[in-house]
């Protein structure tokens, strides 16, 4: 009772874990945050108790390109004001997708046009407003001009007109913007954005503090105004009290590394993620405590599926497979989508219309003439023959060399390549020896088998419409199978936000000094364009950025 007395007591500190904090909360072993650094603060039981250890204007949580890109902002546009700058990882340039992204960006002239485009992604997705398409649209309108005041030369960059090469070329207005990348042969220059904006935080040192193995644990908030008025984090065992006089900017990315909210927001028992290694919302779970309502929790980039070993201890690196190069069978032994994950994202685009086509566009395929994220079950089996392996099935050590623009070509393999000696294949000199060792129907495999060779002799996959161009018969042994699971890039969900950056309460109402940018909370709730998503955490950034700058 003294511990559910103490808790109820201490409920203006909204903890990312069961306990708030405290003493009281030392006893739930994994769960508490550490002893305060100023002791007084165990005790505290009202805000006015609270002695801040620390206090800035501005507290931004997460150091990916979003909470670099506030940062930046308030640097050059505070006019002196204080940023607190938390990174829970140990790399300056964040723990998410940020710094292992392409780091590509939007630029537009037409930002009307851009922001039909964008709206047409939506289609009937009503819950989120238009207005926000139409703040994105603006904002990288912006972009370009924000990004050279800040340093950035137009020799860093290449810009490419998305004419007939948008993720959804067939949607009117897809030719309204541009998307920019930092060359990554640069020299001496920067390489990518996250490492720009990074560099750029390093000359402003006076006004942005940049802490990492800092997690955010807890928002402090005021129980009558409801305004959040500072955080918590650990550092160095301890848990530091933080003002922020200004606000908080929630940066902190999505849940790619929680296994229970991709069982809970995406239904899918077990995921990997390809890029972060350190989203597991913990951002989303102290928001909650305050009341955010939350929006596009079940959108995300992804799935399509990704190699594990035999023994089940690691998962292939990013892109190791050319699904063309084979089929995809469940533990059935039948071919259940259309398995061909090549992208059509920047390439000429097919004549004819968007429901008609086929590829896979961050995880989006055709489905009944929609472009939706499938359901892919928790294992599969990746099935080629010798002719496949031969032509980069699997790339094992040269996964590198299998880029978004070539993943689909047809390129002989390095012979010493064996999935079967790196751990991840089993291998047979028959179709129904190969259905044994992984455990599918005999028959029902040898079918499939039959079936697509067939197919492939007729130039058509009259099951799921591969592209002609993309059939590979698996008929020349030996045989291989490696077992694939499926992988995501990011989620999209979190706290709902408005056009101020705003997080919004399940009221509708903004929650006072409460804000957010990129993939925490992000905008994308249907199809998605590529580069968006680092796009949205430069023009929320600055725009939650000015928010709090223009407050007295």
């Amino acid at each position: 009772m003294e511990k559910n007395d103490a808790l109820s007591r201490r409920s203006f500190i909204k903890a990312s874990g069961m306990a708030a904090l405290g003493a009281a909360a030392l006893g739930l072993a994994g769960c508490g945050p550490k002893p305060a650094q100023n002791a007084a603060n165990d005790a505290a039981t009202s805000v006015a108790d609270i002695s801040w250890d620390e206090e800035y204007d501005v507290i931004v949580v997460g150091a990916g390109a979003a909470g670099l890109a506030t940062a930046a902002a308030l640097a050059t546009e505070g006019e002196g004001l204080t940023t607190l700058l938390l990174e829970k990882g140990s790399t300056p340039t964040g723990s998410g997708n940020s710094p292992v992204c392409s780091g590509s960006f939007h630029i537009t002239d037409d930002p009307s046009n851009f922001a039909l485009y964008v709206k047409s992604l939506v289609e009937g997705f009503t819950s989120t407003p238009v207005s926000m398409y139409e703040t994105y649209a603006q904002g990288a309108a912006e972009n370009w001009e924000w990004l050279t005041g800040l340093g950035m030369l137009e020799s860093d960059v290449k810009v490419t007109p998305q004419a007939g090469k948008a993720e959804y070329f067939e949607i009117e207005h897809s030719d309204a913007f541009s998307k920019c990348q930092f060359k990554s042969d640069n020299a001496d220059r920067p390489k990518h954005i996250s490492v720009f904006l990074s560099e750029f935080l390093d000359q402003h040192e006076d006004a942005v503090t940049r802490l990492t193995n800092a997690p955010l644990t807890a928002l402090v908030q005021d129980p009558e105004t409801r305004a959040v008025l500072g955080g918590v984090y650990e550092k160095g065992g301890k848990s530091v009290f933080v003002k922020a006089r200004r606000g908080v900017v929630m940066t902190c990315g999505g849940f790619e590394n929680d296994p229970e909210m991709l069982q809970d927001y995406l239904s899918f028992e077990r995921m990997h993620a390809a890029g972060a290694t350190m989203n597991t919302g913990d951002g989303h779970r102290i928001c909650s405590k305050l009341g955010a309502s939350m929006w596009h929790m079940n959108s995300f980039a992804g799935a399509w599926s990704n190699g594990i070993s035999i023994d089940g201890e690691k998962m292939m690196a990013y892109r190791s497979l050319k699904k063309a190069q084979g089929i995809v069978v469940g533990i059935n032994g039948r071919r259940f989508y259309q398995e061909w994950e090549g992208t059509t994202m920047f390439a000429p685009g097919e004549e004819g219309p968007l429901e008609l086509h086929y590829g896979c566009r961050h995880g989006h395929q055709n489905f009944g003439g929609d472009w939706r994220c499938l359901p892919l079950p928790p294992k599969q089996w990746f099935v080629f023959d010798s002719e496949g392996l031969k032509y980069s099935a699997y790339l094992g050590a040269n996964s590198t060399s299998n880029t978004l623009q070539n993943q689909t070509e047809k390129s002989e393999n390095d012979p010493s390549i064996d999935p079967v000696a790196d751990g991840y294949a089993y291998t047979a000199t028959s179709i129904e020896e190969l259905a044994a060792q992984i455990e599918v129907p005999v028959d029902e495999l040898v079918n499939t088998v039959n079936r697509w060779n067939a197919s492939c002799d007729n130039g058509e996959d009259e099951q799921f419409h591969r592209p002609a161009d993309q059939l590979a018969p698996v008929r020349t042994p030996p045989f291989y199978a490696i077992e694939c699971i499926p992988e995501v890039l990011n989620t999209d969900g979190g706290p709902r936000r408005n056009e101020k950056a705003q997080i919004i309460d399940v009221d509708g109402e903004p929650i006072p000094n409460l804000y957010s940018s990129g993939e925490f909370g992000s905008i994308w709730a249907s199809k998605y364009q590529g580069s968006g998503n680092i796009t949205e955490c430069m023009v929320f950034g600055r725009i939650a950025a000015r928010e709090l700058i223009a407050k007295e």
